[in-house]
């Protein structure tokens, strides 16, 4: 890695936040499909974990109702119908809607609740039956479920009711499809990861902070002026067990501070010495492991920072109002459809009207889109409408913002690079003024080895 390099991050979790909905719609239009909705299956054939939970996703952004009579159709096509057991056999792809008596029939019984991996069922066949979709808590005592749960709702991801005490107590029982099989594994992270921007060194220079992916150090890359990073300074250990990194001023010293979420969902804040180093972390909230796509900004103008992040199960944006002293005021929706999008970043004002702006990327196009701030929350007018800024960003990863060149205007860097692989680091600075493909100007490399 070069000197002045700092990887954004590898996967789909961006680093500042806030996105989308579907081309030539406002804020609120409905969700886009998942990005991998379409899968690889047959119809009635082998079919891998991952593609089962991003069908059962399919119906959960759709919002489908609960109907023992209705039918829906599945990324193809494909009617099923609307109850607990079509749920579960249009997300296996079967070529029938099967009922939770003869789901069995298709399935192995497991042997224990411990054996259960994503894509499994547990099966009531009295009553109901869901989709396993992992455990909710660290000590694997709550299972998230996918599901369509009884007349009155929509396709859902339950994350709270199915401790194993219910699980036992009420006849469900574990089974794996027989025609699973085994999804490709996802690539190792490499190189460094979580990045986000901002003036962590309080020089007025926008500087990097990442997490090593081999080590789980954390790193602080400061701004040296004209876009370029100086040499790494670690700024901390155990980063590998946080996610979701973002910056704001969410304390109110007017020190740029960082968020991040540990692998119980539990919010923190890291409150920045203004010199590359953080202080005690305080807890903000618990149950962050159901949104992804953090982002810091303030989006309506009282000088703190707020938090906006998508809620997994829905695909709503959400903003929360920061109370400057490191907590947050009750959620306010700002969006839906969110889903559709990822690598979402907040780089400051864009077009120079003094409200943050929101970028995102759409999955199933690769498009680049900026979201007007509108200075106030407004429910979904809070940002305005999406103009789309480039094409092709399906090639970059690991999107970080913040006004790196000093010029006022915010700008976006990211990381062009293989899965799997480092990549080279450009920055892409803002031109002033959202004008179709000429927001962002002719892109600089920053580094190598990212």
């Amino acid at each position: 890695m070069s000197t002045f390099a700092a990887k954004l991050k590898k996967t789909s979790v961006a680093t500042l936040v806030v996105a989308a909905a579907v081309t030539g719609l406002s804020i609120a239009g409905p969700a886009a499909a998942p990005a991998q909705a379409a899968g690889t299956s047959a119809v009635g054939g082998e079919i891998t974990t991952a593609e089962v939970m991003s069908r059962a996703q399919y119906w959960v952004d759709r919002a489908v109702p609960y109907s023992q009579s209705d039918y829906d159709p599945d990324p193809q096509g494909r009617n099923y119908r609307q109850d607990c057991s079509g749920f579960v056999s249009m997300a296996w792809h079967l070529n029938t809607s099967l009922t939770t008596w003869t789901l069995p029939q298709v399935a192995t019984r497991l042997s224990s609740l411990d054996e259960l991996q994503p894509g499994d069922m547990l099966d009531n066949i009295d009553s109901h039956v869901v989709l396993f979709g992992g455990w909710a808590d660290s000590g694997r005592t709550t299972a998230k479920v996918w599901e369509e749960a009884h007349p009155g709702t929509t396709a859902r991801v339950n994350s709270s009711y199915y401790t194993r005490s219910y699980i036992n107590s009420h006849g469900f029982r574990p089974y794996r499809y027989t025609k699973i099989v085994e999804s490709k594994p996802t690539p190792k992270d490499v190189g460094m990861t979580n990045l986000t921007g901002g003036d962590f060194g309080g020089d007025g220079k926008a500087d990097v902070v990442a997490v090593e992916a081999s080590s789980g150090k954390l790193f602080y890359y400061p701004g040296i002026g004209g876009g370029r990073l100086g040499d790494r300074v670690q700024a901390g250990t155990g980063w590998n067990t946080m996610s979701e990194l973002t910056s704001g001023y969410f304390t109110g010293s007017g020190k740029l501070d960082l968020a991040a979420v540990d692998n119980d969902g539990v919010l923190w804040i890291y409150p920045g010495n203004g010199n590359g180093t953080f202080g005690n972390r305080i807890k903000a909230g618990t149950g962050w492991d159901g949104m992804h796509d953090l982002a810091g900004a303030d989006l309506n103008k009282d000088g703190k920072s707020d938090l906006v992040a998508v809620e997994s199960s829905t695909g709503k944006l959400y903003a929360y109002p920061g109370n400057g002293n490191g907590t947050f005021g009750n959620r306010v929706q700002i969006g839906s459809g969110w889903n559709g999008m990822d690598q979402i970043v907040s780089p400051g004002d864009m077009n120079k009207d003094g409200n943050a702006d929101i970028v995102a990327r759409e999955v199933s196009t690769g498009n680049l889109y900026v979201y007007p701030g509108t200075g106030s929350f407004n429910g979904t007018n809070t940002l305005g409408s999406r103009t789309q800024i480039g094409s092709g960003w399906d090639s970059m990863t690991n999107l970080v913002s913040g006004d790196f060149n000093g010029d006022g205007i915010g700008d976006v860097d990211a990381v062009q690079a293989k899965v799997g692989e480092t990549g080279t680091f450009y920055s892409y600075p803002g031109t002033g003024a959202i004008n179709g493909t000429n927001t962002l100007g002719a892109r600089v490399q920053i580094g190598t080895g990212w």
